[in-house]
């Protein structure tokens, strides 16, 4: 016998499903910092060139360039590796005998960026006198970014259990797990460069620390 609509509903209403229990969960972030030694230096290299005479200042700082750029091409430094940054001539001006400014010479600046080992003092030697904005990096740090991640679940993953044991319960598996934003890559220790220095120019690498974050969701058991 086929059980009318009335009847089946009448059924269903005698037989209520049984409440969900929401699983126990615990949230917990985790930190995670490796240090590692760059292998890389980018500087910024130029030349600052003085005189009356525009011609004669363009003239000056273009031989002394193409001196640095030979230094850095017999060291082995590739063409993709050298980038220019700045060219400018600058007008200089007297104001001291006239409201309008009396020229009295020009200035012409060119700087690349580089990216260079230990050639600092080469291409000081070579006529580079305007050398600054040193930055240490590390070219790859795909595998140092992976054990950050590592340290920053394992970390998250101890607090998360003193939560748990505090909630009366045990850590379970991870249900859910986000990695933090991309974080900046640190320097550690002190880097030092003196461009006056033309038989030595002494540079402290440090250490770069690289550091990652991640938010878990753990169950309760």
């Amino acid at each position: 016998m086929i059980p009318t609509l009335a009847a089946a509903l009448l059924l269903a209403q005698a037989s209520p499903l049984p409440a969900q229990t929401p699983p126990r969960t615990v949230h917990a972030s985790g930190e995670g910092r490796i240090s590692v030694a760059p292998d890389i230096a980018r500087v910024t290299i130029g030349v600052d060139a003085q005189d009356q005479s525009l011609a004669r200042a363009n003239a000056d700082a273009t031989t002394r360039m193409g001196k640095v750029m030979g230094t850095l091409e017999k060291a082995g430094v590739a063409a993709k590796d050298v980038r220019t940054i700045r060219y400018a001539v600058d007008v200089q001006r007297s104001f001291e005998k006239s409201t309008t400014g009396v020229v009295i010479g020009y200035r012409v600046v060119n700087q690349v960026l580089v990216t260079v080992g230990g050639l600092l003092d080469q291409v000081v030697a070579a006529g580079a006198n305007d050398v600054g904005g040193l930055s240490l990096e590390k070219e790859d740090i795909s595998a140092e970014r992976g054990r950050a991640l590592e340290r920053a679940m394992s970390d998250a993953r101890a607090r998360a259990s003193v939560l748990a044991k505090a909630a009366g319960g045990s850590l379970g598996e991870a249900l859910q797990v986000n990695e933090g934003g991309p974080m900046p890559i640190r320097p550690i220790g002190v880097m030092n460069i003196r461009a006056a220095s033309v038989s030595e120019v002494p540079v402290s690498p440090g250490e770069l620390e690289i550091f990652a974050t991640v938010d878990v969701a753990f169950a309760i058991r």
